[in-house]
């Protein structure tokens, strides 16, 4: 429950400072969620790729000049990675490919610089965000040859899908830019965000491989002026 009050208090400081600057909005879009892993353990082939999630939340924006300001979007996002791994040991090669899933609370607190005279205005943002992890983080086995002959049904169900150890929060290096263009009374906004983890999420007990998040956002939202 801390994290969820330490979100309203961002909200209602950032909101009582002055209502005529800050405009409240929702936001929704994809994450194009993927990990990085280092060191990969001798003897064994591992390739990551993106995994695919939605994402949803809030937006609060307060402008302190008509070029910068400080924008807050927490929302509920899907992250992970697709997972490849290749073992081969006295002449059998096992490959299998997974998916690794994880949700999380993201808070991301980003300064936002607009440009342009016009009312279509593009902006560049920079910033940091906490990660809070929900539920459990999991990989799930999707298939898996030996020596090329499918073998997945043969794969217990409690191999195919097991817990990872993980850790929790994540803090995160935010990197995008977008556009802003008025529809009536609301501004619309198109955005993209790179972001990087900062942080090893890997908890489990005698594993030394590093494991990092990283991701593409795409998303787009509506704010309505507050106090105008």
């Amino acid at each position: 429950m801390k994290k969820f009050f330490a979100v309203f208090f961002i909200l209602a400081a950032l909101t009582s400072v002055s209502m005529a600057q800050v405009q409240l909005g929702l936001q929704a879009g994809v994450n194009f969620a993927d990990v990085s892993l280092d060191p990969i353990p001798e003897g064994v082939s591992v390739e990551t790729s993106m995994k695919t999630g939605f994402l949803f939340g809030g937006v609060v924006f307060y402008s302190f000049s008509p070029i910068l300001g400080l924008q807050l979007e927490p929302a509920y996002i899907q992250k992970g990675a697709k997972v490849d791994e290749s073992y081969t040991e006295e002449g059998m090669t096992l490959k299998t490919e997974g998916t690794l899933t994880a949700d999380y609370i993201d808070v991301p607190l980003l300064l936002k610089a607009s440009f342009g005279e016009g009312s279509v205005k593009p902006y560049l943002m920079a910033g940091a965000s906490v990660a809070f992890q929900l539920g459990d983080v999991e990989i799930e086995l999707d298939k898996a040859t030996l020596n090329g002959e499918d073998v997945t049904n043969q794969i217990p169900s409690d191999i195919k899908k097991q817990k990872v150890e993980s850790k929790s929060p994540d803090f995160l290096l935010n990197f995008g830019g977008g556009v802003l263009f008025p529809l009536g009374q609301v501004n619309i906004f198109i955005e993209g965000q790179y972001n990087l983890g900062l942080v090893d999420l890997n908890d489990e007990p005698d594993d030394d491989m590093e494991i990092k998040s990283k991701g593409i956002q795409v998303k787009a939202g509506v704010l309505f002026p507050i106090g105008n």
